[in-house]
Formats: C-alpha cells, sequence, structure tokens
C-alpha cells in the first residue's frame, strides 16, 4: 500500500516516520519550514507491505508544464524499518501512476538501505562527516586532532560565553542570514526566507546555540535532530566571528550527546576535500560517501525538456534535471 501524506497532517507525518530510523530531514518541521522558502507541493511518501515500511519526503516542481520530484533540503531520501529488495519496482511504479517526469533525491548515508535503490542511479558526490556520540565523552575527545583537543580544552578553561535566550537568538539568526550566505557565496539553496528561519528556531527539535561577549551575539549555531541522528544544521556568525566555529560544534555536540543522540553528522565540504571537509575531519569524524539518486521516468517527456531548455539530456553528472538549472534559464 503507498499512501501520500500532506503537509496539512503533522501527526499522520509523525506516526508515519514512528519506528523508522530517520534523520531531521524527514520530519514535518523540517519539511514544513523548508516549504515556507520553496512553496513546493510537499509529502510524505510512505510504502507498506507484509510489515515493511519505507517512506521518503518529497516536493514536486513544475517546468513546462510538467511534474518532477525533489527531497526537500536536507539528508533525507528513502528510510525504512527492513531491507526491500522489491521496492525500486514499487517506487518506479509509483512514480509513473504520479506522470513525474525524473525524480532528483538526495540520500543520508548514514541511514541509507541497499535495497532500496537501483544502484546505477545512485551518484556519488561528495564525502560527509560524522561523529560517533556513544562513547564517553572524554573518548570522543580523544580522538580529534592534537590542535583540536588543545582548542576545547581552552574553551572548557574559560568562562562561559554561550548565549540561550531564545528570542535574541532568533533575532540574530534571520536578520544576519542572508548577508552571511552571500559573504561566503554560498549556493542558492541556503537563501531561506525570514519565515523559514523563524519557523526552525522556534522548532521543538531543533535547538538554538549563541554565542558572543558583552551581551552582543557574535554566533548562532543550529542543532537539528531525530532520535537517530543530530546536525550541526546551520551556524551563523558576524563577519569577525569566524574562530567561534570549532567552539559552536562543541557544544552542538555536547548538547546532542547529551539527549542520548548516536550520530552527529557535520555536512561535508562545498567540494571534495576543501578546507571545510578539512575543518571537519580534525573532530576526529568518520567519513561517509555522499549521494543522491536521479532518476528519469518520462525519457520522452525528459528529452523534449531539456532541448526547449538547451541543454545536454545525456549529461547526467551535474545539475539534475538540467532543465531546471539556473544556467539554462
Amino acid at each position: 500500500m503507498e499512501r501520500s501524506i500532506s503537509l496539512e497532517s503533522p501527526e499522520e507525518w509523525r506516526e508515519a516516520l514512528s519506528g523508522i530510523p530517520h534523520a531531521f530531514a524527514h520530519t514535518w518541521e523540517s519539511c514544513y519550514a523548508m516549504y515556507l522558502t520553496s512553496g513546493l507541493a510537499t509529502y510524505l511518501y510512505t510504502f507498506e507491505d507484509a510489515g515493511t515500511r519505507v517512506v521518503c519526503p518529497l516536493g514536486e516542481r513544475r517546468y513546462g508544464g510538467r511534474v518532477d520530484i525533489v527531497t526537500p533540503y536536507g539528508f533525507s531520501g528513502f528510510v525504512g524499518n527492513r531491507e526491500c529488495p522489491d521496492f525500486p519496482r514499487y517506487w518506479r511504479r509509483f512514480a509513473a501512476e504520479r506522470g513525474y517526469v525524473c525524480g532528483y533525491l538526495q540520500l543520508n548515508p548514514l541511514l541509507e538501505r541497499c535495497s532500496y535503490l537501483d544502484r546505477g542511479d545512485v551518484y556519488r558526490y561528495n564525502t560527509i562527516y560524522a561523529i560517533d556520540l556513544t562513547p564517553d565523552l572524554d573518548v570522543i575527545v580523544s580522538g580529534f586532532d592534537r590542535g583540536r583537543r588543545k582548542q576545547i580544552e581552552a574553551i572548557e578553561r574559560r568562562p562561559s560565553r554561550i548565549i540561550e535566550d531564545r528570542q535574541t537568538l532568533t533575532a540574530f539568526l534571520v536578520e544576519r542570514a542572508a548577508e552571511f550566505f552571500r559573504r561566503r557565496q554560498a549556493s542558492p539553496v541556503y537563501q531561506f526566507s525570514p519565515e523559514t528561519l523563524a519557523f526552525l528556531a522556534a522548532s521543538e527539535n531543533v535547538r538554538l546555540i549563541g554565542a558572543g561577549s558583552d551581551g552582543e551575539v557574535e554566533a548562532v549555531a543550529l542543532a537539528a535532530y531525530s532520535p537517530y541522528v543530530g546536525e550541526a544544521f546551520l551556524q551563523i556568525s558576524a563577519p569577525d566571528a569566524q574562530h567561534l566555529a570549532a567552539e559552536m560544534v562543541w557544544h552542538r555536540l555536547k548538547f546532542l550527546k547529551s539527549r542520548q543522540i548516536p550520530w552527529m553528522n557535520l555536512g561535508g565540504g562545498v567540494a571534495e576535500g576543501d578546507g571545510i571537509a578539512r575543518f571537519k575531519a580534525r573532530f576526529g569524524s568518520r567519513r561517509f560517501a555522499l549521494g543522491c539518486v536521479k532518476q528519469i521516468y518520462r525519457p520522452d517527456l525528459y528529452a523534449t525538456l531539456c532541448r526547449q531548455a538547451g541543454r545536454n539530456a545525456d549529461d547526467l553528472d551535474g545539475y539534475f534535471p538540467p532543465y531546471h538549472n539556473p544556467r539554462s534559464q
């Protein structure tokens, strides 16, 4: 049995996730927050058969009078309670019946199940870094590189600079995020609306942590989590507060461990092995290959839309689908 749970049914959405290892990006809170930016019709796809349950959040995009699908922002993808070798067949039938042209589905390497995917549809393009939070805190720290350990020791010795007033931190986040991402020349995917940021800041499964001096906020970081995975979700700082980056990771790590969350996903770099990636690797984190699923359900329509956009329908290595690429508009 397959069904679609809309954003208008948050309790049904949460019930569908119950008992399934999932990440923050699968939750109603995350998907609703992203809807406030994207405006896409968003739902939770659910599959059930003989005790097997598989779910995935999806958003419908329109182009040229046709519809394709994409997972909302974050590390989501198909997750379920057990392996199901027949699932790819059921999924493709569902996508065809809905009339979708193609689909771009981000994966979560911490939660992937191999049987849910046709391996030829999976494209690996980066690495994420995650910290195992199940050992004792001192064991976790012993895995940091020497420079990071000394940095954490210094943070723990000095008076706390943590700011926890949610209203103050939310105001900083909403007012500073757009300028911060422009300064970093970040991807358009980070152009969150103020409504999205405010909703995230108020969500029960998001913890805001701020740091500063003399009562002034210099940086705000979000720890978003499910019972299975926590994430260093966003970090916004003033231009002269980049030195707080490691400290903000550390405080989120301690918070997630206090909630007995087994993993902290730090994400990856913009590109493989860049400075951001090296920063995350210094926390003794484990590397996981990050991938996505690129599927074409209507080759005829897909080729037509690519041709109309002046894009190469045979190139599946870059932006997908190519006709949505902003450079082609």
